[in-house]
């Protein structure tokens, strides 16, 4: 997979992300499919609540991303599932969706390497917005952890990363990857010039002075991938 082609700075020009949903309970799949299909990035290649087809159905359409339950019912479970299919296509994206926070399917997701992955509970996606940006971050070989799952797996990070709100936290990921001010509002559906105060609170809360010799974006930055790094650990 060719990660320039996710380059979201001019949609009109871009291949959508193809995605392959796999979801057990019927209306949470449908009401996915439906709201995903109206994302102009998002293809929706197909979806099933079977693992097994699931797997069989990756191998026909090759999505660039598969949303993924852990509970499938009979069979392998959806990590057993996604792991298969990463290991099979390892380009393709893995973004797992569930309704808890079980440590021992956190920790079998964890060892299956995490690059290309996202974790994310059902009941912690504000809109389909937010999704979407797992599945292009997932599409582009990036991590997105729910902040309450890097809770649970790594209490030291309470300290440093939970201190900030779920739009601080988009923010700080968004500089980290070098979007301009006019991408972050983009992508945060506000007002361009509420970027630099709202990029302030991210400094202050996470004690960044400003220094003459590195940029407080710069220091964000490395701040960010320092922390975010102890996930592959």
């Amino acid at each position: 997979m060719d990660h320039d082609q996710f380059d979201f700075s001019d949609e009109s020009t871009l291949t959508p992300i193809n995605v392959l949903v796999c979801d057990n309970e019927s209306l949470f799949r449908e009401i996915l499919v439906a709201a995903l299909d109206k994302e102009p990035m998002i293809n929706i290649v197909g979806a099933t609540a079977s693992g097994i087809e699931a797997a069989e159905l990756s191998k026909q359409t090759r999505p660039d991303v598969v949303l993924m339950d852990i509970e499938l019912g009979e069979g392998p479970n959806g990590i057993v599932v996604a792991s298969d299919i990463k290991d099979a296509f390892p380009d393709t994206g893995i973004v797992v969706l569930s309704a808890h926070r079980d440590k021992e399917f956190l920790s079998s997701f964890l060892e299956n390497g995490t690059a290309g992955w996202s974790f994310l509970l059902k009941q912690s996606i504000a809109d389909i917005k937010s999704l979407a940006r797992a599945i292009e971050s997932a599409a582009a070989g990036q991590v997105t952890m729910d902040p309450t799952v890097m809770n649970d797996l790594f209490p030291r990070q309470r300290s440093i990363l939970e201190r900030l709100t779920h739009d601080q936290m988009e923010a700080l990921m968004f500089i980290s990857s070098g979007y301009a001010d006019s991408a972050i509002s983009a992508e945060l559906e506000i007002d361009e010039n509420l970027v630099e105060p709202l990029l302030q609170t991210i400094y202050d809360d996470l004690h960044i002075d400003e220094s003459e010799s590195v940029d407080q974006r710069v220091q964000a930055t490395l701040l960010y991938l320092q922390e975010t790094a102890q996930v592959s650990q």
